[in-house]
C-alpha cells in the first residue's frame, strides 16, 4: 500500500505568502509578454524571494497527521 500523503496546514501567513507568489509570477509573466522586460525582471526578482522566504518559514511545519 502507498503511504498517506502528508499535507501542512494551510494558515493565514501560508496563504498569503502563497497568494503573494502567485501575483508576482502572473505578473511577472504579463509584464514580460508587454515587453516591459525591466518590471518583469523585478517581479520575477520578487517572486523568487517569496519563494525562498516560503520554504524557509514553513519547512518545520506540522502537518496534519502530527496534530
Amino acid at each position: 500500500m502507498d503511504k498517506p500523503i502528508k499535507k501542512k496546514k494551510i494558515t493565514f501567513g501560508r496563504f498569503a505568502v502563497r497568494t503573494l507568489a502567485i501575483s508576482a509570477s502572473t505578473l511577472a509573466l504579463f509584464d514580460f509578454l508587454k515587453g516591459e522586460y525591466q518590471a518583469g525582471w523585478l517581479l520575477a526578482l520578487g517572486w523568487l524571494t517569496i519563494v525562498i522566504g516560503e520554504n524557509r518559514m514553513f519547512n518545520g511545519e506540522k502537518t496534519n497527521e502530527e496534530t
